[in-house]
């Protein structure tokens, strides 16, 4: 007799034989999904001790609002200066990608003036075209003569303010005053 028909035979007649199967099985899933926890938890638990951190929740932009909420990781992924306290409440200083962990030199408290970077003073400069966004890296032109690299830090519809090296301030200035400044985008960080 063929071993199947005699398999199905023996279950017609046995149907306890077949609960037994369906039992035996069920317990292996039981057994092998407890041991695959238990290797998860071990895994866990060799990263060392766990650190509740701020992480982003959407991509932010400089100059926008920071939305993050609380994530618990290992202490060894949580890099020097991570926030403590709720970011919510602030604006971005540079770019925050989603789940990455929020950072002091991320946050600016508020406003414009916090944006600039530490070194740099920001001069409002007319807006001619709608090319720009905050935190765009740019170079800065007085006709021909380059005057320095700087940043978009804020802007209206009629003005953009960049910031630029603190001893470009006076090329700057006076290239303002001739009413001579153009702004280039630049790839470079």
């Amino acid at each position: 007799m063929h071993q199947l028909a005699w398999a199905r035979l023996m279950m017609a007649r046995h149907p306890w034989v077949y609960w037994l199967a369906i039992l035996a099985i069920a317990c292996t899933v039981s057994i092998g999904t407890a041991r695959a926890l238990g290797e998860v938890d071990a895994a866990r638990r060799s990263w060392g001790q766990q650190q509740t951190v701020w992480t982003a929740t959407i991509s932010i932009e400089p100059g926008q609002p920071i939305t993050a909420e609380r994530r618990n990781v290992p202490r060894a992924f949580v890099p020097a200066g991570a926030v403590v306290d709720t970011p919510n409440s602030t604006i971005a200083r540079q770019r925050i990608g989603p789940g990455e962990i929020v950072t002091v030199t991320d946050v600016a408290a508020t406003g414009t003036a916090a944006l600039i970077p530490a070194g740099s003073v920001a001069f409002a400069v007319a807006a001619t075209v709608e090319h720009f966004a905050v935190g765009d890296q740019i170079v800065v032109y007085a006709g021909d003569q380059f005057v320095a690299t700087g940043d978009i830090v804020g802007g209206s519809e009629s003005e953009l303010m960049v910031a630029v090296p603190a001893d470009a301030a006076p090329a700057m200035a006076a290239a303002l005053l001739a009413d001579a400044v153009t702004l280039a985008l630049s790839p470079d960080p």
